[in-house]
């Protein structure tokens, strides 16, 4: 690839780090007029939890997916979930609908945050050069996250709630278009073919779904449905540990637990320890 197409790829990536970190706050200030609207304020926390959890599940499905289909398509069929999503949002006539369709956007989410990584690793060889690009990755999410509430305030204001999510439509497609136009890549070598792991990305899903789920319901329905739920999840997750064990293509690889750096970046700061994962 030319320097130009480097260029521009990086930057249709960049735009895709700064709309997520946008929708991530730019709801904030949108909340009230949507609860005023579409009724249900008792389901209000679910329109913030359900797209965090869609990003959650969806994470690590999507930078697996990319192996097995090629990044630059996981990433425009992660973008295409998140703009359908966030239109769809914004036609939301009800509070079950908008929060239905915010975990689609969250799905779509999941793969807006981790396959840039996965990418810019493949455009820029050189170390220090990737993390001057990953510098710019990370100012570019600060400063969306600090804006949106403040682009989020004015568009309710000048226009109406719903624009708070079509803002993202012309965005996402722009992104998506840039990657398919300038994003030439090499004609990979043949590998043997190995099915995706399925079941393990199942039971990952159910675990992860089950345990927000549960923390979500705590103090609003009976603590023994809690704690059904919350055995559910361990259960899940459990037989996750031992599905992975045996799986060909993992989702989880339990080499990168052998790691001590990576856990270490884990334990001492998760979201971090994700981004820096696929890369």
């Amino acid at each position: 690839m030319s320097k130009r197409n480097v260029l521009i790829v990086t930057i249709a990536l960049l735009l895709s780090n700064a709309m997520s970190g946008l929708d991530s706050t730019i709801i904030n200030t949108a909340l009230p007029s949507i609860i005023a609207d579409l009724h249900g304020i008792e389901l209000m926390g679910w329109i913030v939890a359900i797209f965090l959890l869609g990003t959650a599940v969806s994470t690590l499905v999507w930078s697996k997916l990319g192996e097995h289909i090629g990044n630059k398509r996981s990433y425009q069929l992660s973008a295409l979930f998140f703009v359908v999503g966030s239109f769809l949002q914004g036609l939301s006539p009800n509070i079950i609908f908008l929060i239905v369709t915010r975990a689609i956007a969250g799905l779509g989410n999941g793969g807006m945050i981790s396959l840039p990584y996965i990418i810019y690793a493949e455009l820029y060889k050189q170390p220090r050069k990737r993390m001057q690009v990953l510098g710019f990755v990370s100012a570019s999410y600060s400063m969306a996250t600090i804006v949106g509430p403040l682009v989020g305030g004015y568009i309710v204001d000048a226009f109406s709630w719903h624009w708070v999510f079509y803002i993202n439509v012309p965005i996402g497609l722009l992104s998506a278009l840039l990657v398919q136009v300038f994003y030439k890549l090499p004609k990979p070598k043949a590998k043997p073919h190995v099915q995706l792991d399925y079941l393990g990305g199942s039971l990952m899903a159910l675990g992860i779904i089950a345990m927000l789920g549960g923390i979500e319901m705590i103090g609003v329905t009976s603590w023994w449905l809690v704690a059904v739920v919350w055995v559910i999840a361990v259960a899940a997750i459990a037989t996750l540990v031992r599905v992975e064990n045996r799986a060909a293509d993992p989702i989880i690889p339990n080499r990168l637990f052998r790691n001590r750096a990576l856990v270490t970046d884990f334990a001492s700061s998760p979201s971090s320890g994700v981004r820096s994962w696929p890369s």
